[in-house]
């Protein structure tokens, strides 16, 4: 019952933000995503601070595993957007629609996550970018 009543509210989460329902998608927040919080949109965050991400799609990915890769920007004024290669992971899903975890960054810059399917590596299914920065 509580993994259903989760399930529901990321779908309610997604569906109310505007994002296209056909394509899957990532969102973060400072809060981890349960029956008993609220989500709280982020995309800023401080060094060493939980980043909590989920990943939905409403068409369900093709197997129940996923590829987590997270790449650093060099530089916010890089003219090629050199990109350093920091973390990654194999998730292994629940179901096939949704996934839920958290990474913890701790040097300040811009962070670019891609989700890959299992079945192929070349193309991401979604991608998303955070930046973590001291704060002031």
């Amino acid at each position: 019952m509580k993994k259903s009543f989760i399930l529901f509210c990321l779908f309610l989460i997604f569906f109310l933000t505007g994002c296209d329902s056909e394509k899957p998608t990532i969102i973060f927040s400072k809060t981890p995503f349960t029956s008993q919080t609220m989500y709280t949109p982020a995309n800023k965050f401080a060094p060493g601070e939980r980043i909590y991400f989920a990943v939905y799609n409403p068409k369900e990915f093709k197997t129940r595993l996923l590829k987590l890769q997270v790449f650093k920007k060099e530089s916010e004024k890089s003219e090629f957007w050199g990109l350093e290669y920091l973390y990654n992971r194999t998730l292994e899903l629940n179901n096939k629609k949704a996934y839920t975890d958290y990474v913890v960054i701790n040097n300040a810059g811009f962070y670019i996550f891609q989700i890959f399917d299992f079945t192929d590596f070349q193309t991401p299914v979604v991608l998303g970018i955070v930046k973590v920065e001291p704060i002031h």
